[in-house]
């Protein structure tokens, strides 16, 4: 829903269709995008079109990143991505439709967690594009907790031992919110469409081919990454215009 996302996805499009591949963009109806020859739309009824999602996104992210009202936020988020979800992979005409692409890959953005669930319906490998809150325990990019702060904790890479107790429980209470709020949520609409074959979204996540961190090393904190995690920060960059000449 972000339009951020979508700029990745087209930019990505773009150097598919360069290579001689097709791309098929999966938006919801009144979602506003500009036509190109380098995807194709497939197009289906969700609840939000451009304007609501960006009203919507952008009275919670203020609150989130002021530190306000974070979990609150971040649940209402979660609630209605779940519900456009329920819409998708109950739309048997669309699941349908997408099956007869006969798709090689599908590219999923994290936040949207329903990606995921479709790539499992189409039986397709699945390649993921994250910014960087589904990582580090959901990816393999493990965070010390000892001087990397977690998202929204409002503390830096220089804590002292309380700071770093907070950190240690900011962690645990955003790790227990994906393990037991957020995953078991898709659980149920897969067991709700009768998803065959059964498996859970802990798995789901854990067979992607590849994660692509929307980041970059430089702006980070050093951390280990597994080989199929890699760095893309500069895909959301335009190309730097040359320097002037020096008389």
């Amino acid at each position: 829903m972000f339009e951020s996302h979508l700029y990745i996805f087209k930019t990505v499009a773009f150097a598919l269709h360069e290579q001689g591949h097709q791309t098929v963009l999966l938006l919801s109806e009144g979602r506003e995008i500009s036509p190109s020859n380098h995807y194709r739309l497939l197009r289906y009824p969700g609840i939000f079109n451009s304007t609501t999602s960006d009203e919507f996104l952008q009275s919670k992210m203020r609150n989130i990143f002021s530190g306000r009202q974070t979990f609150v936020e971040l649940f209402d988020i979660l609630d209605h991505y779940s519900k456009n979800c329920d819409m998708i992979v109950g739309n048997k005409k669309l699941i349908h439709t997408m099956k007869q692409e006969k798709f090689d890959l599908l590219l999923v953005d994290s936040n949207e967690i329903c990606g995921f669930v479709i790539a499992h319906l189409l039986g397709v490998k699945y390649a993921v594009f994250s910014t960087g809150l589904w990582y580090p325990a959901e990816v393999g990019a493990p965070a010390p907790l000892a001087y990397v702060p977690e998202f929204n904790s409002l503390l830096t890479d220089h804590m002292n031992l309380l700071e770093r107790i907070k950190n240690t429980v900011v962690y645990l209470v955003s790790r227990f919110g994906v393990s037991f709020l957020v995953l078991p949520t898709f659980d149920r609409i897969m067991q709700k469409h009768n998803v065959q074959p059964e498996k859970s979204m802990h798995e789901l996540v854990r067979e992607s081919s590849l994660w692509m961190l929307c980041t970059d090393v430089a702006l980070e904190f050093p951390r280990p990454t597994l080989p199929n995690v890699v760095y893309v920060g500069g895909i959301l960059t335009k190309p730097a215009s040359p320097l002037p000449e020096v008389n």
